[in-house]
């Protein structure tokens, strides 16, 4: 495994390698006006990272706006299909492995919007980010970012139609690129949200995806807390996909309670052995970059949390060693 950060600003290098890091995740600022990531920027992006000694490995995925017609099946998701596999070749010209994605779609509220509170009281009081099911039931198709119409189907049978639809087109592109695709399951993993179905919240779910187009090419990135969110073994997980080479990319983290309500935790609590889980993917014999993810808001008024992230990066840390002796 390979410690990695996210982030790609100056100040997320400078960070990174002080905490030890060797690898970033990241892609954020890269434009995307023509429909997907333009080589020349991608080379760019990768060469600043390795000027400070860091590898980029994962980039992670176009914005909701360049995917979400191959999600729904809308008229113009070949286009955006096309495009995807444009994105593909420019990262294996670049030289970037690894792009992580979403079959759900994104919120309107964004990356954080698919929790019910972002406040909630955690340790010393540190805000929590949690879930609690209920408090979803009534929202429509325009919780989601582009708002979906309600004529729209987004029923669990044709979501997989899509996103079968989607692999058999690029899963390809990716192999003849050397790229790999690393799919992030459903997060929350319960359905529906605001009217979408949302298929990836089960182990069976995610050996069924990988089926629709075998290849070690698309695999997945393993977010031990949507993992843990669901009514399964996360170390059962990480031994089936990790054993079968489908691990490209991991998100650390725990949480507190399976769906429907759950938060997220300090990285040393919740509900996951969290040294457990890290033998699991050693042993699995799991080579990917590995990040801290959905930290705890510390209250120190810094927008991006490094001293929550710092917390977590140590104990990671820890863990890897603790996982190798």
């Amino acid at each position: 495994m390979r410690l990695a950060m996210s982030g790609t600003t100056e100040e997320d290098l400078q960070f990174a390698v002080q905490l030890g890091a060797s690898d970033v995740v990241g892609g954020n600022g890269i434009s995307r006006d023509k429909g997907c990531y333009p080589v020349d920027e991608l080379v760019a992006l990768r060469e600043r990272v390795e000027a400070v000694g860091l590898r980029l490995t994962v980039l992670s995925g176009p914005g909701e706006e360049l995917t979400y017609k191959w999600k729904l099946g809308l008229e113009g998701r070949d286009e955006q299909i096309d495009n995807w596999n444009r994105m593909l070749r420019n990262m294996g010209e670049a030289g970037i492995p690894v792009v992580c994605y979403f079959i759900s779609l994104r919120s309107h509220y964004g990356n954080y919007g698919l929790r019910t509170d972002r406040a909630a009281p955690g340790r010393g009081g540190a805000a929590l980010t949690s879930f609690d099911y209920d408090a979803v039931q009534g929202e429509t198709g325009d919780y989601w970012y582009p708002p979906v119409p309600e004529a729209v189907d987004t029923s669990e049978e044709k979501i997989w139609e899509n996103a079968a639809y989607f692999l058999e087109a690029t899963v390809p592109v990716a192999e003849e690129a050397g790229v790999r695709m690393a799919l992030h399951a459903d997060d929350p993993p319960i359905s529906p949200i605001g009217r979408v179905a949302r298929v990836l919240r089960s182990h069976d779910a995610i050996r069924r995806m990988l089926d629709i187009v075998p290849s070690k090419a698309h695999g997945l990135t393993l977010c031990t807390g949507t993992f843990g969110a669901m009514r399964e073994n996360v170390i059962d997980a990480i031994r089936e996909f990790g054993g079968q080479g489908r691990i490209h990319h991991i998100h650390f983290r725990s949480v507190d309670g399976p769906v429907p309500n759950f938060s997220e935790t300090f990285i040393g609590e919740g509900d996951l052995d969290m040294l457990e889980a890290m033998k699991a993917f050693y042993e699995s014999g799991v080579e990917a970059p590995l990040v801290e993810d959905h930290v705890p808001v510390l209250g120190d008024g810094a927008e991006k949390q490094y001293r929550s992230r710092a917390y977590a990066f140590g104990y990671i840390r820890a863990l890897m060693k603790a996982a190798q002796s």
